[in-house]
C-alpha cells in the first residue's frame, strides 16, 4: 500500500515538473533555432524591434525565457539594443514575468512535497 502511494506521488511529481517545463516553452521550433544561432541572432532581431515578425517575436521571447542569465545580461549591456530590449520587455512583461499560472504550479509542487514528507513521517512511525 505504502509503495503504491509513493509511486503515485512520484508520478504526480514528474507530471507537475513536465507541465512547469512546458509552461515556460513558447515555441519549440524557434527555441531550437535560437539555440543554434545564439545571442547574436537575438541581438539582430532586437535591433529591428518593433518591426519584427510574429515568428521573430516568439524567438526573442523564447530566448529571454530560457537562456542562461549571463546571455540575457550580455544583451542588456549592449548599448546598441538596450532601449529596444527595454521596450520589448515592457511590451511583453506578462509573458516574461511570473504569472498566476506559475504560482499555481509552484503551490501544487510544494503540496506534493509536503504530502511526501507526511507519508515518510507516517511510514517511520
Amino acid at each position: 500500500m505504502e509503495t503504491s502511494r509513493n509511486s503515485l506521488f512520484l508520478q504526480l511529481l514528474v507530471v507537475t515538473e513536465i507541465e512547469m517545463h512546458k509552461m515556460n516553452e513558447i515555441d519549440n521550433g524557434s527555441a531550437a533555432r535560437t539555440a543554434d544561432n545564439g545571442r547574436l541572432y537575438i541581438e539582430s532581431l532586437l535591433a529591428e524591434y518593433p518591426a519584427v515578425t510574429e515568428h521573430d517575436r516568439l524567438a526573442i521571447l523564447s530566448f529571454l525565457s530560457t537562456a542562461p542569465a549571463l546571455e540575457t545580461a550580455l544583451l542588456t549591456c549592449n548599448e546598441r539594443i538596450a532601449e529596444r530590449l527595454k521596450a520589448f520587455r515592457h511590451d511583453h512583461r506578462k509573458q516574461l514575468g511570473v504569472t498566476l499560472r506559475n504560482w499555481l504550479y509552484l503551490a501544487i509542487l510544494l503540496s506534493f512535497v509536503a504530502f511526501a514528507v507526511f507519508l515518510m513521517s507516517e511510514a517511520g512511525n
